[in-house]
This record gives structure tokens, sequence and C-alpha cells, in this order.
């Protein structure tokens, strides 16, 4: 027997980032591609059983972010019916976007909202951390209370305690 554990369709909120980039190879520089995989990828590749949907805010290099598309991810997130939401986010600015996305939604708020991305884009499934931090967040969305949180290397982080660690291209816990 099997229990399903996810209290609610899950809600992905794509907004662009690592995750879904691709390689300019002439240049060895990686540019935001005009369409996100994610839908094809949880659907085909990983097949999850929790029914899922898709909504593509912007797709932008996170750096290149605003609070006015902050806003408008907090207004995603507040618009969707399903208590857990996955943000697909670049990796520059996923800690800022949280803290927006915490002080918009308040401590009220009834969703589990998870922040994830990749150092590497998804379409380099071999060496990428992709499909392990997508994993890894989704699996965390039904075991989290009510937040705002980010899932990255096989952690769970609130956005006030974290940083992104540049020189070893991880996220860690924010030095006290």
């Amino acid at each position: 027997m099997t229990v399903d554990q996810h209290k609610s369709p899950i809600h992905v909120i794509v907004t662009g980032g690592t995750i879904d980039s691709v390689y300019n190879t002439p240049l060895q520089k990686m540019r935001p591609a005009s369409e996100t995989i994610l839908p094809y990828y949880l659907e085909n590749v990983v097949q999850l059983y929790p029914e899922v949907s898709f909504e593509t805010v912007c797709m932008m290099d996170s750096g290149d972010m605003s609070d006015a598309t902050r806003q408008k991810i907090a207004e995603a997130v507040m618009r969707t019916h399903s208590e857990q939401v996955l943000i697909s986010h670049g990796t520059d600015t996923m800690v800022e976007t949280a803290l927006f996305l915490e002080r918009t939604l308040g401590e009220h708020s009834k969703k589990t909202v998870i922040l994830t991305g990749a150092m590497v884009p998804l379409k380099e499934l071999v060496l990428s951390d992709a499909g392990f931090n997508l994993g890894y967040a989704l699996s965390q969305l039904s075991a989290l209370s009510p937040g705002v949180y980010i899932c990255m290397n096989g952690r769970t982080f609130e956005p006030e305690k974290v940083v992104k660690n540049t020189a070893i291209a991880r996220f860690e816990d924010k030095a006290a």
C-alpha cells in the first residue's frame, strides 16, 4: 500500500536562471533559454505522481531581477490555489527573492514555498545538479510546514540564514 504524502497539487513557478539556461558554446557563456524545460523534465523524465501545474513568470538571469519582477512572483504564489509551490530561480539572487516573498506573503500564509535552482543547466543532465535539487525540493514540499525556504545542495534553509558561497558553488549557513 502506498500513501500519497502530497497535501495538494504542486504549482511550479518558472523564473529562468541557470537551471533553464543554455550554453552558447562559441563564447562559453550561459544565456537564459527562450522557454523552460521543466514541464517536459518533470512530466516525462521524472513522471511525478501528484498533479503538477506550471506557470512561467519570466525567463531571466536572476541578476537582472528587480523588485517589480519579485512582486510578479509573489502575485503568482498568492494566485495559485495550491498550497505547495516550487519556484525555479537563478542562484545569484535566490536569497533576496526568498526574503522578499517572506515579507510579502507574511507569516499567516498557508503555503509552503520552496525556491530551488542549479549551478549547471538542467539540459547538461550528466553534470548538472538541477535534477537532484529539483527532486530534493519536491520531496521537501510535503514535509515542511508553511513558509518560504531554499532547497539547494541537499539541504533546506530559511532565507535569512543562508548565503551562496560562490567560491565553492554551494549554499551554506550564514555565519553568525
